[in-house]
């Protein structure tokens, strides 16, 4: 009878620990950037003349508490002569100050079979962090996780429920494919757009990044911004998904999906990691 209570516990604390994962709660969200007060010039030259993220869309990070806003404008040099550049240092997935490699592409089976692909469980961190790509709607998050909803003094719940969101395709290091659910293979010509949805639909959308089972090991990257073909919103600046091909030793296989406490230890990092921020 013991041993069963003790087994009870135990399975109770590692469905609070999965909790901590909160199953429902993507990575990846989109929303637009409200904020009008302006970042201020670095050397104490003053403000910069507004902030040229206001009323554009913006691919955000959920980071535990707070978004990350990802390849969003920014100005460089002094306020008085600003240089606007249509993406930021932290433009990537996954984010460059983690320190962190590509997202790993691993063997698939199915219809990816003889392919490498993304979305498959691991246990490397990068993987665990930035391997999911799904993009929602930020504001699927109201109600079920209002403290990063709201935060940032609100900069990100705004409403834009007149637009029409589609993720465009800026670059693709050639042999990298993208496939949208069950929708074929998209077309990677520089220029074309894929549908996310209504931005007062509480749309989700999964790409896999995939590569033939011949292609040659290193890094593929792809190049995004998000638009609004119903003008509405503006669009957000540019941002880059970078995946990898890594040869394995005859042999090895790719790590195993880490256990509970493992993936909980992740949320956390993700919770503390510092906000990237302007001057």
């Amino acid at each position: 009878m013991k041993k069963k209570t003790i087994l009870s516990f135990v399975l109770a604390v590692l469905t609070a620990g999965a909790g901590l994962v909160q199953a429902d709660i993507v990575s990846i969200y989109v929303g637009v950037d409200s904020r009008t007060t302006p970042f201020n010039a670095p050397g104490g030259s003053g403000p910069y003349p507004d902030n040229p993220n206001n009323g554009r869309l913006t691919l955000l990070y959920h980071h535990g508490d707070h978004f990350h806003g990802i390849g969003a404008y920014r100005y460089t040099g002094p306020a008085d002569t600003p240089v606007l550049e249509d993406t930021n240092g932290n433009n990537r997935l996954p984010e460059s100050f983690t320190g962190l490699s590509p997202v790993r592409l691993a063997k698939g089976t199915g219809e990816f079979d003889g392919k490498y692909r993304s979305g498959l469980p691991s246990g490397l961190s990068q993987n665990t962090e930035y391997g999911n790509f799904e993009l929602r709607n930020v504001h699927s998050l109201a109600g079920e996780d209002d403290t990063t909803y709201n935060s940032s003094a609100g900069r990100w719940n705004g409403e834009f429920a007149n637009s029409d969101v589609y993720l465009e395709l800026i670059s693709a290091t050639q042999g990298l494919n993208i496939v949208f659910g069950d929708m074929a293979t998209m077309d990677l010509t520089a220029g074309n757009k894929y549908a996310l949805g209504a931005g007062n639909a509480m749309f989700s959308v999964k790409p896999t990044f995939w590569l033939d089972g011949t292609a040659h090991a290193g890094m593929y990257t792809a190049e995004f911004r998000l638009v609004d073909m119903a003008d509405s919103m503006r669009n957000s600046g540019r941002f880059f998904v970078d995946v990898a091909v890594v040869p394995e030793p005859a042999g090895a296989g790719l790590a195993l999906p880490g256990s509970t406490m493992f993936a909980a230890a992740l949320w956390r990092r993700r919770r503390d990691a510092q906000p990237v921020t302007e001057a």
